[in-house]
Protein backbone atom coordinates (compact mmCIF):
# COMPACT_ATOMS: atom_id res chain seq x y z
CA UNK A 1 0.00 0.00 0.00
CA UNK A 2 1.34 3.53 -0.95
CA UNK A 3 0.11 6.90 0.59
CA UNK A 4 -2.30 7.58 -2.03
CA UNK A 5 -4.37 4.59 -1.57
CA UNK A 6 -3.81 5.01 2.43
CA UNK A 7 -5.59 8.29 1.69
CA UNK A 8 -8.46 6.79 -0.56
CA UNK A 9 -9.06 4.27 1.77
CA UNK A 10 -9.03 6.82 4.88
CA UNK A 11 -11.45 9.05 2.54
CA UNK A 12 -13.69 5.59 2.21
CA UNK A 13 -14.12 5.47 5.60
CA UNK A 14 -14.76 8.89 6.46
CA UNK A 15 -17.60 8.88 4.10
CA UNK A 16 -19.13 5.86 5.41
CA UNK A 17 -19.19 7.19 8.49
CA UNK A 18 -20.34 10.40 7.70
CA UNK A 19 -17.26 12.33 9.68
CA UNK A 20 -16.46 15.73 7.99
CA UNK A 21 -13.22 16.17 6.79
CA UNK A 22 -11.08 18.67 4.75
CA UNK A 23 -8.13 17.47 2.08
CA UNK A 24 -5.14 19.89 1.89
CA UNK A 25 -1.33 19.97 1.47
CA UNK A 26 1.44 19.75 5.10
CA UNK A 27 4.25 20.74 2.28
CA UNK A 28 4.87 17.37 -0.11
CA UNK A 29 2.45 15.44 1.91
CA UNK A 30 -1.54 14.91 1.24
CA UNK A 31 -3.53 15.35 4.11
CA UNK A 32 -6.79 15.10 6.17
CA UNK A 33 -8.41 16.92 8.36
CA UNK A 34 -11.28 16.00 10.92
CA UNK A 35 -13.87 18.30 13.07
CA UNK A 36 -15.26 15.44 15.78
CA UNK A 37 -18.36 17.35 17.60
CA UNK A 38 -20.21 15.96 20.90
CA UNK A 39 -16.83 15.72 23.23
CA UNK A 40 -18.40 16.45 26.04
CA UNK A 41 -15.17 16.78 28.17
CA UNK A 42 -13.01 19.12 25.80
CA UNK A 43 -13.19 22.54 25.15
CA UNK A 44 -16.21 23.77 22.78
CA UNK A 45 -16.99 20.43 22.77
CA UNK A 46 -14.99 19.81 19.62
CA UNK A 47 -11.77 17.94 18.74
CA UNK A 48 -9.55 18.14 15.62
CA UNK A 49 -7.26 15.80 13.85
CA UNK A 50 -5.13 15.43 11.50
CA UNK A 51 -3.67 12.75 9.22
CA UNK A 52 -0.84 12.88 7.09
CA UNK A 53 0.73 10.82 4.27
CA UNK A 54 3.80 10.41 4.21
CA UNK A 55 5.57 7.68 1.55
CA UNK A 56 5.99 5.09 3.65
CA UNK A 57 3.69 5.69 7.06
CA UNK A 58 0.84 7.98 7.99
CA UNK A 59 0.99 9.94 11.03
CA UNK A 60 -2.26 10.92 12.96
CA UNK A 61 -2.85 14.00 15.37
CA UNK A 62 -6.16 13.97 17.71
CA UNK A 63 -6.04 17.84 19.42
CA UNK A 64 -8.24 20.40 21.05
CA UNK A 65 -8.77 23.57 19.04
CA UNK A 66 -7.81 26.82 19.96
CA UNK A 67 -9.65 27.49 23.06
CA UNK A 68 -7.63 24.56 24.24
CA UNK A 69 -4.01 25.82 23.68
CA UNK A 70 -5.32 29.18 24.78
CA UNK A 71 -5.77 27.94 28.36
CA UNK A 72 -2.63 25.73 27.80
CA UNK A 73 -0.46 29.13 27.24
CA UNK A 74 -2.14 31.37 30.11
CA UNK A 75 -1.47 28.49 32.38
CA UNK A 76 1.05 28.50 35.37
CA UNK A 77 1.20 24.98 35.75
CA UNK A 78 2.72 23.70 32.17
CA UNK A 79 5.66 22.29 34.41
CA UNK A 80 2.67 20.00 36.00
CA UNK A 81 1.31 19.34 32.40
CA UNK A 82 4.53 17.60 31.66
CA UNK A 83 4.60 15.23 34.74
CA UNK A 84 1.12 14.42 34.06
CA UNK A 85 1.89 13.70 30.00
CA UNK A 86 5.10 11.83 31.33
CA UNK A 87 2.65 9.29 33.38
CA UNK A 88 0.00 9.28 30.86
CA UNK A 89 2.36 8.36 28.00
CA UNK A 90 4.17 5.51 30.60
CA UNK A 91 0.72 4.21 31.39
CA UNK A 92 -1.80 4.28 29.09
CA UNK A 93 -1.91 1.60 26.39
CA UNK A 94 -4.87 2.08 24.19
CA UNK A 95 -7.30 -0.48 23.31
CA UNK A 96 -9.15 -0.42 19.78
CA UNK A 97 -12.74 -1.88 19.36
CA UNK A 98 -14.63 -1.75 17.30
CA UNK A 99 -17.54 -0.28 18.86
CA UNK A 100 -20.47 -3.04 18.43
CA UNK A 101 -19.76 -5.42 21.12
CA UNK A 102 -16.44 -7.15 20.03
CA UNK A 103 -18.80 -8.78 16.47
CA UNK A 104 -16.50 -7.13 14.41
CA UNK A 105 -13.43 -7.93 15.69
CA UNK A 106 -11.56 -8.65 19.89
CA UNK A 107 -10.09 -5.48 21.14
CA UNK A 108 -6.75 -5.01 20.73
CA UNK A 109 -3.49 -3.20 20.79
CA UNK A 110 -2.62 -1.92 17.33
CA UNK A 111 -0.34 1.13 17.64
CA UNK A 112 0.99 3.50 21.12
CA UNK A 113 0.12 7.17 20.24
CA UNK A 114 1.65 9.42 22.54
CA UNK A 115 0.73 12.93 24.15
CA UNK A 116 2.77 16.22 23.84
CA UNK A 117 2.81 19.90 23.85
CA UNK A 118 3.85 21.48 20.12
CA UNK A 119 7.15 23.50 20.53
CA UNK A 120 5.55 25.86 18.26
CA UNK A 121 4.23 28.30 20.35
CA UNK A 122 0.78 27.06 19.70
CA UNK A 123 0.52 25.21 22.76
CA UNK A 124 -1.28 22.36 20.93
CA UNK A 125 -2.22 19.17 23.43
CA UNK A 126 -1.51 16.37 20.96
CA UNK A 127 -2.37 12.44 21.04
CA UNK A 128 -0.29 10.96 17.53
CA UNK A 129 0.70 8.10 16.61
CA UNK A 130 1.97 6.46 13.16
CA UNK A 131 1.15 3.95 10.94
CA UNK A 132 3.11 2.18 8.82
CA UNK A 133 1.22 1.23 5.51
CA UNK A 134 2.11 -2.24 5.47
CA UNK A 135 0.30 -2.75 9.25
CA UNK A 136 -2.71 -0.38 8.44
CA UNK A 137 -2.82 -2.91 4.99
CA UNK A 138 -3.34 -6.14 7.04
CA UNK A 139 -5.84 -4.43 9.78
CA UNK A 140 -7.28 -1.82 7.99
CA UNK A 141 -11.05 -1.93 9.83
CA UNK A 142 -9.12 -1.75 13.10
CA UNK A 143 -6.96 1.07 11.94
CA UNK A 144 -9.55 3.24 10.64
CA UNK A 145 -11.65 2.87 14.20
CA UNK A 146 -8.44 3.36 16.31
CA UNK A 147 -7.90 7.02 14.21
CA UNK A 148 -11.11 8.03 14.28
CA UNK A 149 -12.91 6.90 17.20
CA UNK A 150 -10.19 5.41 19.64
CA UNK A 151 -8.09 8.39 19.93
CA UNK A 152 -10.65 11.30 20.25
CA UNK A 153 -12.09 9.13 22.59
CA UNK A 154 -8.99 8.64 24.49
CA UNK A 155 -8.19 12.28 24.54
CA UNK A 156 -11.77 13.31 25.19
CA UNK A 157 -12.01 11.46 28.51
CA UNK A 158 -8.21 12.75 29.12
CA UNK A 159 -9.77 16.37 29.27
CA UNK A 160 -10.82 16.76 32.83
CA UNK A 161 -7.90 15.68 34.38
CA UNK A 162 -5.62 17.73 31.80
CA UNK A 163 -7.51 20.98 31.88
CA UNK A 164 -8.88 20.74 36.05
CA UNK A 165 -4.90 20.57 36.14
CA UNK A 166 -4.21 23.43 33.70
CA UNK A 167 -6.78 25.66 35.14
CA UNK A 168 -4.72 24.60 39.08
CA UNK A 169 -8.07 23.29 40.13
CA UNK A 170 -6.37 20.09 40.82
CA UNK A 171 -2.34 18.72 41.80
CA UNK A 172 -0.82 16.44 39.68
CA UNK A 173 -1.13 13.86 42.08
CA UNK A 174 -4.95 14.03 41.88
CA UNK A 175 -5.22 14.30 37.80
CA UNK A 176 -3.09 10.96 37.89
CA UNK A 177 -6.00 9.69 40.72
CA UNK A 178 -8.42 10.69 38.26
CA UNK A 179 -6.79 8.95 35.08
CA UNK A 180 -6.38 5.84 37.86
CA UNK A 181 -10.20 5.16 38.76
CA UNK A 182 -11.92 6.64 35.81
CA UNK A 183 -10.14 5.95 32.73
CA UNK A 184 -7.85 3.15 33.38
CA UNK A 185 -8.38 -0.72 34.76
CA UNK A 186 -5.64 -2.42 35.93
CA UNK A 187 -3.48 -2.78 33.01
CA UNK A 188 -3.54 0.33 32.05
CA UNK A 189 -6.17 -0.51 29.26
CA UNK A 190 -8.85 2.39 29.15
CA UNK A 191 -11.96 1.42 30.51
Amino acid sequence: MNQLEAKRRIIKYLKEHNIPYMEGLCGDAPQITMLYKGCENCPDKVLESSIYFFSDCAECRVYYNANGAEWVRISNCRNDLFRLFNYINAMIWPCGADGVGNNLYKPQHLYTPRLYMTEDDCFDIVLATVVNYDFYNVAPLETEDFLTACLPELLNNLSIPIFLLLLGKITVERAISIIETEILDKRGTIL
